[in-house]
């Protein structure tokens, strides 16, 4: 006996939704349908519709209509809960209606046409937000207002908050030229997860790496390397946005869309001001660009800042040592030098120079030299230097004295070890033990390796954790910068010389923030204020 079989025909009706920003939001396929949709508004503006991608979640405001036999249909903007919603559609369309429709409801005029003209009259670029992006980084961050590039630092960090906390940054790599200019470069390998084996990096252009990894795709999902489940400015909604739309509205909700440190979100605008003022110096947007978005004044952006610091380094900021307490970590250190072979040298001199740490672990050992008066000093390149990129920026000089003497002794001596021994062809003044002597051996096969960054110490922590394990005190790398400076003040009489000795611009700067005392020492002020204040009795 045959059946009859008929085939039930499935229909998908049109969306036909509320026109409010919670029903846009929350719009839903539960059947994993992702053909796009014309979705109708219940009680909307005459002729808005909205456009729905649900593959991607984009959604798209539009304008149907019919002028003169001709139907049209025209974006008016793309959905972003909080920043673009039903309020500022209805914003647009009245001056849309005002000049195109006649009285009674039909169009006069087509504004799609009229919107195409003006375009082509503003000859604007309309540039999203993600196509600066990778102009900018393709370009290594070019300064805004001086030749060169951003420092190493200033990139790292910036490319992380614009591209990163996503597999890209694992292509990549951050280096410096002869002149202090930030560099990025392609890695020749990278580390393979599952074979758990370096092996050669298949990407070795921006377009490649863009192409591979497009918005949205292999973000680091709550992972050590992004513990705090964040997404860079290419994988949000705000990469979306053309650039000259960019508003300080925008900027404030990306930047408050969740919880983040004060610090946080000073870094990430300043890298989108960087971003913008790129973007204004390579004439990337209309004859009349906007104003900057992610200005702080008139109407800009205002970051609060919480009552209590939550960086862990914020402890140390009023933190002083005592002058034995200095004498135990020098000791500290001297036993450490083998255990940590040139960290702890490293630290010596920032204790006997309160130098930025960045620019002490830069020191080339030609920085040695003699003055005019056949003293030893070390010249600072003024390319390694914090105010590189102020024209005004000199060389800066250290007087070499017995303390520091005794470090450099030190050093040579290192060298003088049977492993160490080809490190003499190292210009760094502290290498990092961690070099590759097949590298340092082949120069022909490994053209300026032992000039790059790979052959340089990078941080001090491990050394650190020794002596504050070793002494019981606590303490960190500022902490040392800080007592060298109270008591350089203290021994010359005040910062307005001592800011001479410490390589600061102004003794304001120098007191404010590292001239801390110890706590033994402000009993001491405390009780020498008080003897003016005891009157002997009648």
């Amino acid at each position: 006996m045959e059946t009859n079989k008929t085939k039930a025909k499935v229909t998908h009706k049109p969306h036909s939704i509320r026109f409010t920003d919670k029903a846009i939001d929350e719009l839903k396929y539960r059947n994993n349908y992702n053909h796009r949709q014309n979705v109708r508004f219940i009680d909307g503006p005459p002729g808005v519709t909205l456009r729905w991608t649900p593959k991607t979640n984009k959604k798209i405001f539009q304008i149907e209509g019919k002028c003169k036999g001709h139907s049209f249909r025209m974006d008016i903007g793309q959905f972003y809960l909080g920043s673009y919603g039903t309020l500022e559609v209805n914003s647009k369309l009245l001056p849309i209606f005002k000049k195109h429709k006649r009285p009674d409801g039909t169009w006069k005029s087509n504004p799609k046409v009229a919107l195409t003209t003006l375009d082509e009259l503003n000859q604007s670029q309309r540039l999203t937000v993600n196509e600066v992006i990778e102009l900018i980084v393709e370009q290594n961050f070019p300064r805004r207002n001086i030749s060169g590039n951003l420092a190493m630092f200033s990139q790292r960090d910036y490319s992380r908050f614009l591209i990163g906390y996503n597999d890209r940054l694992d292509h990549i790599t951050f280096d410096e030229n002869k002149k202090g200019h930030g560099v990025i470069i392609f890695k020749e390998k990278i580390y393979n997860k599952k074979t758990k084996e370096y092996e050669p990096n298949p990407i070795q252009d921006w377009k490649t790496l863009f192409k591979k990894y497009p918005p949205g795709v292999a973000i680091k999902k709550k992972s050590k390397f992004n513990p705090d489940d964040e997404v860079s400015v290419y994988d949000s909604y705000l990469g979306a946005v053309v650039i000259d739309d960019l508003l300080p509205g925008h900027i404030k909700k990306y930047l408050e869309g969740k919880t983040r440190t004060y610090g946080q979100k000073v870094n990430m605008l300043k890298a989108l001001n960087s971003l913008w003022g790129f973007a204004s110096k390579r004439n990337l947007m209309g004859p009349n660009p906007p104003m900057d978005p992610t200005r702080k004044s008139h109407g800009g952006i205002t970051i609060e800042k919480a009552e209590e610091s939550s960086f862990k380094g914020s402890k140390w900021n009023e933190v002083g040592l005592s002058l034995k307490q200095v004498e135990i970590i020098e000791r500290a250190l001297y036993k450490l030098r083998r255990v940590f072979p040139f960290m702890a040298e490293a630290c010596l001199l920032l204790m006997y120079t309160a130098m930025r740490i960045q620019e002490c672990l830069k020191i080339k050992r030609e920085y040695i030299k003699k003055d005019e008066d056949g003293d030893l000093i070390i010249l600072m390149s003024k390319y390694i230097l914090k105010g590189r990129a102020n024209q005004r920026q000199q060389d800066e000089i250290y007087d070499v004295t017995d303390p520091i003497q005794k470090v450099l002794n030190s050093l040579n001596r290192q060298l003088k070890r049977r492993q160490f021994r080809a490190y003499q062809f190292v210009p760094w003044l502290f290498p990092t033990t961690r070099i590759s002597l097949e590298k340092l051996s082949n120069p022909s096969k490994y053209p300026g390796y032992a000039e790059s960054k790979e052959c340089r110490l990078k941080h001090l922590d491990d050394c650190m954790n020794a002596v504050k394990k070793m002494t019981g005190i606590e303490l960190s790398l500022k902490t040392l910068k800080k007592a060298n400076i109270y008591f350089t003040n203290k021994t010359l009489g005040g910062s307005h010389k001592g800011k001479f000795v410490s390589k600061h611009k102004t003794a304001q700067l120098q007191e404010s923030r590292y001239d801390k005392p110890p706590r033994e020492d402000v009993k001491k002020y405390a009780r020498e204020v008080a003897k003016v204040f005891t009157f002997k009795k009648n």
